[in-house]
């Protein structure tokens, strides 16, 4: 009889095998213990038993409760079954199973949630078309998914996720002549998602009635608009378009739906004229402080304006107190001198999560310039870089090499992208005692008792509840940036995932090895996984042996599929019959796997 896991709302993770070798009269004699997980949780009451798989060298194991609130059976030679009685005494709980045969011993962590316990959630949306925006509250995830329609063109979906209530709306699809979709930039807690729109230019709006509109710019704009962030409260949003005299770009405000021009800088990042324009990017989920980019050659310079009265004031330079400007002379090729200012300074490119919940906080790069050997280009550094419109500071964190600043919470806590471009993990920093508070894996570990995958961080909500990440994904067409990996994250309240090492230990304890070659960032060349069920939904399911396939077919083996057959795509197969291995199995058409909404993870 197959078991529902989860049922009556518990939690079961990780896979794991222990060998030794023993030498007897007739030689070497290899004992082992696999277990089909090796870490679970419960919550404080109403669980169902727990069947675990067991396979053991010699056949005959024995397993040891460390605890009289949990019961284990030995069902037969390949189950153990866990019960656990409700959790009546206010606290959380744990204790250790120990299955042994011979001299191999494998251990079994249990935990129990107090009463009113809550588990974190870890949440996957690929299923959006390049990412996902997430609301300043964490309330809503919005997007777009693509699928082919019978004449084999595109069609676009704009979606919306509601991540309190787990409900889902979307809508169209529509053909790609009525809306090309291009890249979600935003979604309000209110339930409004803007998106890029190739076909037409501009954005589309869509709320989660359904009803449409497009944002509009002020007189003079010939070009539509483009909305890149909005407040908590839905008051304002902020943005740019092209200006049809002088054709510049101007940063845009809108109050209530009705848009105004920011005002400009005098100068441009380099001291010079303005010839492109200045594009809001951001705003502070209270709507007191905005950030914006110089966006002229590959300067990017990064400018604020703050909150005065009814409106806003002239814009700063963010890290003005370490902002230099040094003149020089290059030379082209052929030997011709020009001037040139160098610009030590703060910088941003198109990124719309870098400010904190009261914009006290900006992140961002603070990239020094020198000239060449031959003078005829600059050579430049980068940092990461967090700058306080209050006290009008700058910090610059050194301790990484090239980083770049990601986001950075109102208490200080800062999230930092290691390398320039193509940013495949991160560090989490704390301004306040200037002090590393471990790889975004880590902290996220740390803080909430999860394991995710490698990445970095680039949103928070102001209660800490919700977070948005961004995670490589590598593939045969090279690696791949996905912005829609975001977390449900409740302090102190979920379980903590263990760490497995080696490729080859992976490939045969039956682990999950997901989404091709999606692993969490660790030592060595591809050391360290995320490893067992739950640290992914909305992921596919797949296992690769050494020959491409996956042959070890665990029937009550813990993952997000029980078992694999077949190569390369795994569709999580038991015993010939599709399930979701965990819970229900929702198909949006591509077969990814879901789990129930009382699950610990999503």
């Amino acid at each position: 009889m197959t078991k529902k896991l989860f049922a009556g709302g518990m939690l079961a993770l990780l896979a794991g095998m222990l060998l030794v070798s023993c030498t007897t009269d007739g030689g070497d004699e290899v004992q082992y213990v696999k277990i089909g997980q090796n870490l679970c949780s419960f919550r404080a009451e109403g669980n169902q038993p727990l069947e675990i798989d067991v396979k053991a060298s010699p056949a005959e194991w024995t397993v040891e409760a460390g605890a009289t609130w949990v019961k284990a059976e030995h069902t037969d030679n390949r189950t153990l079954t866990v019960t656990v009685e409700d959790n009546d005494t206010g606290s959380e709980r744990s204790a250790v199973l120990t299955v042994t045969a011979g001299q191999a011993v494998q251990e079994i962590g249990i935990r129990q949630l107090a009463p009113d316990g809550a588990f974190a959630r870890f949440r996957k949306l690929d299923s959006f078309a390049k990412g996902a925006a997430m609301s300043p509250s964490g309330r809503y995830a919005g997007g777009y998914v693509i699928s082919i329609a019978p004449d084999d063109s595109y069609q676009y979906s704009p979606t919306i996720v509601d991540l309190e209530t787990e409900e889902t709306y979307q809508f169209g699809p529509f053909a790609e002549s009525i809306h090309y979709l291009t890249q979600t930039m935003a979604v309000t807690d209110q339930g409004v998602v803007f998106i890029n729109d190739g076909q037409h230019g501009g954005q589309i709006a869509i709320d989660i009635t359904g009803d449409i509109f497009v944002p509009e710019s002020p007189a003079g704009y010939e070009h539509l608009p483009s909305v890149q962030g909005t407040s908590a409260d839905g008051k304002y949003w902020v943005g740019y378009a092209k200006k049809t005299t002088g054709g510049l770009y101007y940063p845009l405000l809108w109050v209530d739906g009705t848009a105004q021009e920011l005002s400009l800088p005098e100068k441009n990042y380099r001291e010079g004229e303005l010839w492109a324009g200045v594009m809001a990017r951001s705003i502070s989920a209270n709507g007191e402080v905005i950030y914006g980019t110089s966006w002229e050659n590959s300067d990017y310079g990064m400018l604020y304006w703050k909150k005065e009265g009814a409106g806003f004031g002239q814009p700063q330079w963010v890290g003005k107190d370490v902002r230099k400007i040094t003149p020089t002379v290059l030379q082209y090729p052929d030997g011709t001198e020009y001037d040139y200012n160098l610009v030590d300074g703060c910088i941003c490119t198109a990124e719309l999560t870098k400010i904190s919940t009261s914009g006290r906080w900006i992140a961002t790069t603070y990239r020094t310039e020198v000239p060449s050997a031959n003078n005829q280009y600059t050579e430049c550094t980068y940092r990461a870089a967090f700058y306080n419109t209050e006290t009008e500071t700058t910090v610059i964190v050194e301790d990484y090499g090239e980083t770049s600043g990601a986001h950075v919470t109102d208490d200080g806590i800062a999230f930092i992208g290691i390398g320039r471009l193509g940013i495949s993990s991160g560090k989490v920093y704390d301004l306040n005692t200037r002090t590393d508070l471990g790889s975004t894996q880590d902290w996220v570990y740390d803080n909430y008792g999860i394991v995710i995958p490698g990445g970095y961080i680039n949103h928070v909500s102001a209660d800490g509840r919700y977070v948005l990440g961004t995670s490589a994904q590598s593939s045969a067409g090279g690696t791949n940036f996905i912005t829609g990996i975001s977390h449900r994250l409740v302090r102190n309240n979920c379980v903590n995932l263990n760490r497995y090492d080696h490729e080859e230990d992976f490939i045969h304890r039956g682990g999950l090895y997901v989404r091709r070659r999606m692993y969490a960032a660790g030592r060595g060349r591809r050391d360290r996984f995320p490893r067992g069920l739950a640290q992914v939904a909305y992921f596919r399911c797949r296992g690769y042996d050494s020959a491409g396939d996956y042959r070890d077919r665990h029937r009550r083996g813990v993952g997000i599929c029980r078992s694999f057959v077949g190569r390369l795509d795994y569709r999580g197969r038991r015993d010939g019959r599709k399930t979701a291995g965990l819970g229900r199995q929702e198909s949006d058409g591509r077969e990814t796997y879901r789990f129930d909404s009382d699950n610990c993870q999503r």
